[in-house]
C-alpha cells in the first residue's frame, strides 16, 4: 500500500509535469501563431560594434559567439577578482570587530551598517563617479614607481619572463606531481604506519625544483613600465575605469555581509574553547588560527556560499557603468539581432552554470572542513 507521504510526491510530481508540458504548448504556439522561430544560427554571423577591453583578441567584424565569449571572460575575471576582494575586506572587518577595542569596534559596526543599508546601484555609482574624476593622464597620480592612477585607469609594471608559458607549463605539472606523490604517500602511511622514504625524496626533490625554477625566472624577468606617450599611457599592465568601479563597489558591497558572517561565526563558538587555548599557553593569534577558525569555518561556509552567488549575479549590473560584460555585449547582440529568446537563453545557461560550479566548490570545501566521526 503507498503511503500517504508517497502519493503527495507522486501527485505533486504529475501536477509539475502538467504544468510544464502546458506551458511549453502555450509557448510554442504562440512562437507559432507570430511567425517567430528559435535559431541560434545567429552566433556564427558577423557583428558591427566593438569591445572597449577583452581577454582574448576581438574586433568588430568577428563573430557574435567570440563577442560573447569576450564578455562572458569579462564577467568571470570580475566575479573572482570581486569574490578575492571582498572577501579579503570581509575577514579583515569581521575580526576588527571581534578585537574587543571600543573605536575598532564601533569602525567595524558602523562599516557593516553602512554596506548593508545602502543599496548597490547607488555604490556603483559613487564608485564610477569617483574612478572617472581622477586626474587626466599628465597628472596622474604616482603612489610607487611605475604605478599610475588616473582617469583613464590604473597602470602597473608588467613583468616579462623568458619563456613564460614553458615555464608556466612547467610549474603545474610540478605542482600536480608533488599533489599526487603528496596523496599516494599519505595512502602508504595509512596503511603502514610510516611516511614512505621514496615520497620524502620525490617531494624534496619537486621543492628543490620548484625553487630552481623560480630562481631563474626572477633573474631573468624584466619589467614592461608604463610610460606617458602622447595623451595617453603606454606599456605594463592597465586595469579600465569601469572595471575599478565594479570591482571595489561589489568588494565594498559584499564584504559588509562577509563580516557579519565572520563576526557572528566566531561569536557563535563556545567561550570555553578560547578559554582552554588561554590554559594551554596560547596567544591571541595562535588561538584564532589553530583553535576558533576551523571551527568557525563550518559555520561560514554555507552563508558564504550565497554571498558568492550574490557577487555573481550581480556583476549584470555592470551594463549601467559601461563595462562590457556578458549582459552588456548580450544586449548589444540583442538590439542588433532581434534574438531576444535566444540571447535570454544564453544568460539563463551560462549564469546558471556559473552558480552550479560556485556551488560545488563550496560543497567540496564544506567536506573538507566537517568533523569526521570515527
Amino acid at each position: 500500500m503507498i503511503s500517504r507521504e508517497r502519493l503527495q510526491g507522486v501527485t505533486f510530481v504529475v501536477a509539475a509535469i502538467a504544468v510544464l508540458a502546458w506551458l511549453s504548448h502555450n509557448f510554442s504556439a504562440n512562437l507559432v501563431a507570430k511567425g517567430i522561430t528559435i535559431d541560434f544560427g545567429f552566433l556564427k554571423e558577423a557583428t558591427s560594434f566593438p569591445i572597449g577591453e577583452s581577454l582574448i583578441s576581438y574586433s568588430s567584424g568577428d563573430t557574435y559567439l567570440r563577442a560573447l565569449t569576450a564578455g562572458l571572460l569579462n564577467t568571470i575575471r570580475l566575479a573572482i577578482a570581486g569574490i578575492a576582494l571582498a572577501t579579503v575586506f570581509g575577514v579583515v572587518v569581521g575580526l576588527t570587530a571581534r578585537i574587543g577595542h571600543p573605536l575598532l569596534t564601533r569602525v567595524a559596526k558602523v562599516y557593516v551598517e553602512f554596506t548593508r543599508n545602502v543599496p548597490l546601484l547607488l555604490i556603483l555609482v559613487v564608485c564610477a563617479t569617483v574612478v572617472r574624476a581622477l586626474p587626466g593622464p599628465r597628472q596622474a597620480w604616482t603612489p610607487l614607481d611605475g604605478v599610475m592612477l588616473s582617469s583613464r585607469g590604473l597602470y602597473l609594471p608588467l613583468p616579462l619572463i623568458e619563456n613564460g608559458m614553458a615555464l608556466l607549463i612547467a610549474v603545474v605539472l610540478l605542482i600536480a606531481a608533488a599533489w599526487a606523490t603528496m596523496r599516494l604517500s599519505l595512502r602508504g602511511k595509512n596503511e603502514t604506519g610510516v611516511f614512505p622514504r621514496t615520497g620524502k625524496l620525490a617531494l624534496s626533490g619537486c621543492g628543490v625544483i620548484l625553487v630552481g625554477l623560480c630562481a631563474w625566472s626572477v633573474s631573468t624577468m624584466t619589467l614592461d613600465r608604463p610610460a606617458l606617450v602622447g595623451f595617453n599611457f603606454r606599456g605594463g599592465w592597465s586595469v579600465t575605469p569601469e572595471y575599478l568601479a565594479m570591482l571595489f563597489g561589489l568588494a565594498f558591497y559584499t564584504s559588509g555581509f562577509i563580516a557579519e558572517i565572520v563576526r557572528g561565526s566566531l561569536a557563535a563558538l563556545p567561550k570555553g574553547q578560547s578559554e582552554a587555548a588561554s590554559s594551554l599557553g596560547l596567544g591571541s593569534f595562535l588561538t584564532l588560527w589553530l583553535v576558533l577558525a576551523p571551527q568557525a569555518l563550518r559555520l561560514m561556509l554555507p552563508p558564504l556560499a550565497n554571498q558568492y552567488l550574490n557577487l555573481i549575479k550581480n556583476t549584470t549590473l555592470a551594463v549601467l557603468i559601461g563595462y562590457p560584460d556578458l549582459v552588456s555585449v548580450g544586449n548589444t547582440a540583442l538590439n542588433q539581432t532581434g534574438r531576444a529568446i535566444e540571447t535570454v537563453t544564453i544568460y539563463l545557461l551560462i549564469y546558471l552554470s556559473l552558480s552550479l560550479v560556485t556551488s560545488v566548490l563550496i560543497r567540496q570545501l564544506e567536506k573538507r572542513a566537517q568533523l569526521v566521526k570515527l
